[in-house]
């Protein structure tokens, strides 16, 4: 096993790309500390890691409040001795409500890119900061960020999230530069096509409005124009006009290829690799 004897921190570990990660890390031997919003749902993934035989601890915590996230990383001390794996995972974006007609920045509320910047950066930014004293202290450690695509390439009608997604690889850089003295290597996967549960919803919004549009008689917007949808579930809509035409290989990726990516950088294998941008992605950002 190659991360026998290791301590991983993993936030938004319960569900999606995160839960996929800490399958893997359990697989190599890691013990696994869940921090999530998601109190039930981190429980149930915990339960899961203890029945493959590791250490699993799982910490309910608002991660974009730093004084929750000291609390939260006490306890892992507190219960583990130290950590040796921190992966930067908490993200997302709320359903576009109708992502067949995207807002522009016009109408961006300050709100919204508040939001997307409380989910997607801030926490990595938190998280690094109140993690990377004890590694300092063991002079080693491995921190993993995970991005997106749609940080190196514009996501359609989702502007707040490409841009604190970028801000999540820049970051990256930065950190891996001023941590490198220090032994603690810093790197970066951007997860390409993933069916998470919050991908479930916006295909299924999507396919709603497509169909109600349909239905009323009224013209779809170009990108959706003669779509049909006999046959299709949200799942496979999501599939045929989203993934198959943008990804290369021709199809979607898993969050457990995203997780055996954090094994390769949590493990000794990788350290000599640091700053470093993984995209994971089908072929994505080649097409």
């Amino acid at each position: 096993m190659k991360l026998e004897g290791k301590v991983a921190v993993v936030t938004g570990g319960a569900k999606g790309i995160g839960q996929g990660i800490v399958r893997c890390l359990a697989e190599e031997g890691a013990d696994i500390a869940i921090l999530d919003i998601d109190g039930l749902e981190a429980m149930k993934t915990s339960d899961e890691v203890r029945e493959m035989g590791r250490r699993s601890l799982p910490v309910v915590a608002e991660l974009t409040v730093s004084g929750e996230v000291e609390k939260a990383v006490n306890a892992v001390i507190e219960y583990f001795g130290k950590i040796d794996i921190l992966v930067n995972n908490v993200g997302g974006t709320k359903p576009v409500p109708d992502r067949t007609d995207p807002g522009r920045i016009t109408n961006r509320s300050d709100d919204e890119w508040q939001d997307s910047y409380e989910l997607n950066l801030k926490p990595a930014i938190i998280m690094s900061r109140t993690v990377v004293p004890y590694m300092i202290e063991m002079r080693k450690g491995k921190i993993i960020n995970i991005s997106s695509i749609s940080g190196r390439l514009p996501d359609f009608g989702n502007m707040p999230y490409s841009v604190f997604k970028s801000g999540v690889i820049s970051f990256t850089w930065s950190l891996s530069r001023e941590l490198a003295p220090e032994n603690i290597n810093v790197n970066c996967i951007c997860p390409g096509w993933v069916y998470t549960p919050l991908w479930e919803r916006g295909a299924t919004a999507m396919y709603d409005r497509i169909k109600q549009i349909k239905e009323s008689g009224e013209e779809l917007p170009e990108r959706f124009a003669g779509v049909d949808l006999e046959g299709l579930t949200p799942e496979t809509f999501w599939r045929e006009k989203f993934v198959q035409p943008t990804a290369p290989l021709g199809r979607e990726q898993t969050a457990e290829d995203m997780g055996r990516a954090v094994v390769f950088f949590a493990s000794d294998d990788a350290r000599n690799i640091t700053g470093q941008i993984l995209h994971i992605d089908g072929g994505f950002v080649v097409r």
